[in-house]
């Protein structure tokens, strides 16, 4: 199975990466909650024989120094 991002905006693209062979998401950088708080997008699953599946991601940011 390899996994990726599928149809996401170019702002999630410079943010969070996936690994094709895990599926785990990482981030690229530091999330600064004063600039996006909140991040939906789609991730791929995609198996040897040409078969799919799509599962939506959702991650929340929280503020931790104020």
């Amino acid at each position: 199975v390899s996994y990726s991002l599928r149809n996401v905006p170019d702002g999630v693209r410079a943010v969070f990466t996936v690994d094709g062979d895990s599926g785990e998401i990482r981030t690229t950088g530091p999330l600064d909650f004063e600039e996006k708080s909140k991040y939906s997008f789609r991730l791929e699953a995609r198996d040897g024989g040409g078969l799919t599946g799509h599962c939506e991601v959702q991650i929340e940011v929280t503020d931790e120094n104020d």
